[in-house]
């Protein structure tokens, strides 16, 4: 143990070095006081906001430099508007008339409809948000203060699609484009969002400062330092040494000691968030032996979701059999109501479907080789953990695994793009079913590990988006609860998605900072102060 906190604060002091070196201090500048300092787990691929994938990054991008129509506040619950001032609709829930706030952007710019269209129509031609635009119809400014949104059908979920566009200037993401750069490697102050970004380095850090003329008042703090520390040992000693003022995400399996540490400045809430097995059943691996289904149910029913509890979030996570939480998402399917199909670990059950999948007593027992679990971002991340407990589960059932595990960014481009077995994977941040979308719908490339649309006719993908359209076309709870426990029920019929957990969110501040508000998910900057 010893070894092993001696070689983290070694790692430590390499990361501190590079970060002040990377954002242009010097290797032995100290700590500033007036500065807040925060954990990035991974270096922020983009300060623009359609170019962060990872939700660490999202953190920044998405809630401290750019704004939507509509924000998010877990804590307060859920989506509030923010950009959009008052929105009326009409024909229908068809059409969407938007009035703006007061607000200017950081570099001055006041924030006009034509900005909302052109940020709008970035993102439609977007294949990425292609889950939350497809509605669309077309975006038009009816003046300098009114937008209007009109939607090809009724949408009840498009306060997911307010809340999750982001708006630029026009005028400087062109300024930046036309000059042969591509927006976001580096600072720029397109966003209205209360900070922007100061100094940037991809690989060591951000430093961010208060836009002080934000429409909403001048942030507290002032100055803001993201650090990237890769090692979760790492951070926690960060974090008692004072290096960090604000851990979230907070390992779990230092919990104890990151409590004893924050003197009661710190909380354990339930994640909004859901960590799931997918199976690729499209994969060419061992002679295609995924597209059994019988194999994958097999695999399901081997799998341990006690034991990955344990193991990745040092049991104080939760089982999952449902997507989405429900306590945060009121028309998510609960299993405690019987309409879906769940899978517990049973090895008898593992064992007669690998039977019936065609495989001897012999060949079970010296092991079927069945491909390679991907997941993200290290060994020793939650899901790092469960890939292991999982290889595990599967080798004591008869079926032989591989785990690859690489960094976030490295690995995002072949689970979008199916170019793997069986992989882990998770969702977070959701507060209407809809949401899943972007992991069933075929409109939904680039966002979906598993794709469903087959023109061999494996499964029924167009009952799948006829449900989720029939899911957005009622604003009545009680249909859309019943739309979606079908949808749910289709989906685990499939055998090719299995939820694994809801994590606990552990998050500590030092006694330098007061936090008004605890999000699982989205915190804000905002909500910080320097404690008196």
């Amino acid at each position: 143990m010893k070894l092993k906190k001696l070689f983290s604060i070694l790692l430590m002091t390499v990361l501190a070095v590079t970060m002040y070196t990377g954002c242009g201090g010097g290797s032995g500048e100290a700590k500033d006081d007036q500065t807040l300092y925060l954990r990035l787990t991974s270096p922020l691929q983009s300060t623009d906001w359609q170019q962060t994938s990872n939700l660490d990054g999202n953190k920044i991008t998405n809630i401290q430099l750019f704004e939507g129509l509509y924000g998010m506040d877990e804590a307060s619950g859920g989506y509030y508007n923010l950009l959009a001032e008052k929105i009326d609709v009409s024909d229908k829930g068809r059409v969407y008339t938007i009035q703006l706030v007061d607000a200017t952007f950081q570099n001055g710019e006041p924030l006009t409809a034509k900005d909302v269209v052109f940020s709008y129509n970035l993102a439609m031609r977007n294949s990425k948000f292609g889950y939350v635009t497809s509605m669309i119809d077309k975006v038009e400014s009816k003046d300098e203060k009114t937008v209007v949104i009109t939607l090809k059908y009724p949408y009840s979920a498009i306060a997911h699609t307010f809340f999750t566009i982001k708006v630029i200037n026009q005028k400087e993401y062109e300024e930046i484009t036309d000059a042969g750069q591509t927006f976001g490697t580096g600072p720029h102050k397109a966003g209205t969002g209360p900070y922007y970004v100061k100094e940037y380095d991809v690989s060591a850090g951000v430093k961010l400062e208060a836009y002080d003329d934000y429409w909403q008042g001048a942030p507290t703090i002032k100055d803001v330092e993201y650090r990237v520390i890769t090692d979760d040992s790492a951070a926690v000693i960060a974090f008692e040494n004072g290096e960090i003022d604000y851990l979230t995400d907070a390992p779990l399996s230092e919990w104890d000691n990151i409590k004893k540490s924050a003197n009661d400045d710190c909380d354990l809430v339930k994640a909004n968030d859901i960590s799931f097995f997918a199976i690729n059943y499209k994969s060419k691996s061992n002679d295609s032996i995924l597209a059994n289904e019988k194999v994958r149910e097999a695999i399901f029913y081997a799998i341990n979701k006690e034991s990955i509890v344990q193991s990745s979030t040092n049991g104080l996570g939760n089982v999952a059999y449902e997507y989405m939480v429900p306590e945060y998402v009121p028309t998510s399917p609960k299993a405690s109501d019987g309409g879906f199909k769940t899978f517990d670990y049973d090895t008898k059950k593992s064992h007669q479907c690998l039977l019936d999948a065609g495989f001897t007593e012999a060949e079970i027992k010296a092991g079927i080789p069945i491909g390679t679990i991907l997941t993200y971002p290290s060994d020793n991340s939650p899901k790092g953990k469960a890939a292991v407990v999982i290889q595990d589960c599967l080798k004591q059932n008869g079926m032989i695994a591989e785990v690859e595990i690489r960094e976030a960014a490295a690995c995002s481009n072949d689970l979008y793009g199916q170019n793997y077995d069986m992989c882990i994977f998770s969702d977070n941040g959701n507060y209407d079913y809809n949401n899943i979308r972007q992991q069933l719908h075929s409109e939904s490339a680039g966002m979906a590990v598993v794709s469903y649309k087959d023109d061999k006719g494996t499964f029924d993908w167009k009952y799948m988006e006829d449900l989720i359209d029939k899911g957005v076309a009622t604003d009545d709870p009680e249909e859309r609860y019943e739309i979606y426990t079908k949808l749910w029920s289709y989906t685990m019929d499939t055998k090719t998605i299995l939820p694994l957990y809801h994590s606990a969110v552990g998050i500590a501040w030092s006694d330098r900072i007061k936090v008004d508000k605890i999000n699982p998910t989205y915190y804000h900057l905002t909500d910080f102060s320097w404690a008196k």
